[in-house]
């Protein structure tokens, strides 16, 4: 997901993994595969097949974890502020650490490079530091925020010049 706010002092924008599970939505689905191997196990148990149950129980202990892992991955983000003098870029992972760096839009460069239908990659150059942006972000979409991007140093570079 991709949010881009513009005004005449800054350019910010905001990348979010896409992601269509909630947390409502993962107890949901978990709670109507309890409803079902429930019963399942417990017929099985009767028929003499016990180990059965424990595979299912394991099953949906591994299909509970990464459901939730999945989940915690939608919680990252990065965030872009670009102003006259200076560009900063948030990053917070998915268990909440948080990672910084600034650049100077006079030096930076937004290099975007498509290898293949699925593969693209996204990053800011500045004398030698190199930043790679929405590991997430597909395709279509990182060529979208290099085009942003690209839109908003043009300008910096206009008032610099």
């Amino acid at each position: 997901m991709i949010d881009v706010v513009k005004n005449q002092e800054r350019f910010c924008l905001e990348l979010r993994p896409n992601r269509s599970g909630t947390l409502r939505g993962i107890h949901i689905i978990f709670g109507f595969l309890l409803f079902v191997f429930v019963p399942t196990g417990v017929v099985f148990s009767l028929l003499g097949a016990w180990p059965v149950s424990g595979f299912m129980g394991a099953e949906l202990l591994l299909l509970y974890g990464a459901l939730r892992l999945n989940q915690r991955a939608s919680q990252a983000s990065e965030r872009l502020e670009l102003t006259d003098s200076l560009c900063t870029v948030e990053r917070i992972d998915p268990w909440g650490r948080q990672r910084s760096w600034q650049f100077q839009p006079q030096w930076l460069r937004v290099d975007f490079i498509k290898s293949g239908d699925f593969v693209a990659h996204l990053s800011l150059n500045s004398k030698g530091e190199r930043l790679n942006l929405g590991h997430f972000l597909s395709p279509d979409e990182k060529s979208t925020v290099a085009d942003h991007l690209k839109r908003a140093l043009a300008r910096v570079s206009m008032l610099h010049s």
